[in-house]
Formats: structure tokens, C-alpha cells, sequence
């Protein structure tokens, strides 16, 4: 595991966030970017936050945070902006009854979940989550969304993985895609 820099934030808009990669995490020639390095640093975390904000549309009144590193963003955002806030899991974290959408992936695992009962009929969803990578997880977490009535077309990301074809899959999905920070695939050596 690597770790980049940790210097303050210099730029509310789009600071490069410090953090560590994981090798060959999810698939050989991957390296996840850990964004709980920075989340810890309550400057960066607002960082992170005011960033997202900025990128938010004004119709999105609900913000959906992807278990697990979308969570925390989304909540933080969501009460940064008096929005409200819902928890997409991943299939066997959550045991409420629960509505499922089912896609085997390295991503996705067994697919994933939201709690039944959710207002969702017309309401404007944004999609938060730590890192874009093939959009494997955002798309069927926006499918899900649409198919209970939301309206699905935004989704934000602290991380994207350039060259994984995330941002161009969400984007023939309908959806609006922003990230603070595009990285390489894998951490130069």
C-alpha cells in the first residue's frame, strides 16, 4: 500500500485529496484509492464535501451513498445541504426486508439493496460513492432508483479510475457524472 501526500488543501473546488492505493484491489492491475486517509482530517472531509456540493444540481433532493465509502460522503453532504439521505448496501450486508437489484460482479458481489418502505416515487436521487471504476455498482444502484420511481441522473465521485469505462457507461445510462479527482488505473511505481 502506498500513501500519497498529506498537505492541507490548497483549493475548495478540486484538491488533489491525499491517499493510500491498494494493490491489484478489486482485480490484478487495479489500485483502489482509500479515501478513509483523508476522511479522518476534518479540513479534508469538508474539502470533500464543499467540492461535492458545488457539483450537486439544485433539483437533487435526496442523496443515495454507496455502501461503504459513499456513506459516509452522502450523509455528511446530505446534512451539509438539508438534504435527505438513503443507504444503498450491498446484498447480504443489510437484513431489513429489503427491494434487490441482482448483478454478479466483482463490484457488486451478490448485487445490491435498499431497505423497503423508501418515498422514492419522483423524487430527485444524486448517487454518492468514494470511487468510479467500470460504474458497475452506480448503474444498478440508478436502475434500482428508477425502477421504485426516483429520478436518477446524477452521480458523484471523490474518485475516478480513468480508462475502466465508468464515466462512459453511466453516461449512455443517462446519468451526469462528476469526480474530484480522475487517477490512473494503477499507482505509477
Amino acid at each position: 500500500m502506498d500513501t500519497a501526500s498529506t498537505s492541507e488543501p490548497k483549493m475548495m473546488d478540486s484538491p488533489a485529496f491525499p491517499h493510500r492505493r491498494w494493490k491489484n484491489h478489486p482485480v490484478p492491475g487495479v489500485d483502489f484509492p482509500d479515501a478513509t486517509s483523508f476522511t479522518s482530517n476534518p479540513r479534508w472531509m469538508r474539502a470533500a464535501c464543499e467540492a461535492l456540493s458545488a457539483r450537486l444540481d439544485k433539483e437533487i433532493d435526496l442523496l443515495a451513498g454507496i455502501d461503504i465509502g459513499g456513506l459516509g460522503f452522502a450523509g455528511a453532504l446530505a446534512l451539509r445541504n438539508g438534504l435527505g439521505f438513503i443507504d444503498i448496501r450491498k446484498v447480504g450486508s443489510i437484513r431489513a426486508d429489503v427491494v434487490r437489484s441482482l448483478a454478479a460482479n466483482y463490484e457488486l458481489g451478490n448485487g445490491i439493496a435498499l431497505s423497503k418502505g423508501q418515498a422514492l416515487e419522483g423524487r430527485a436521487v444524486a448517487i454518492i460513492d468514494d470511487c468510479l471504476m467500470t460504474g458497475g455498482t452506480a448503474l444498478a444502484t440508478a436502475q434500482l432508483l428508477r425502477r421504485l420511481g426516483a429520478r436518477c441522473t446524477h452521480a458523484l465521485f471523490v474518485f475516478e479510475l480513468e480508462g475502466l469505462g465508468g464515466r462512459e457507461r453511466l453516461s449512455r445510462a443517462g446519468m451526469v457524472v462528476h469526480s474530484l479527482q480522475k487517477l490512473p488505473p494503477a499507482q505509477p511505481e
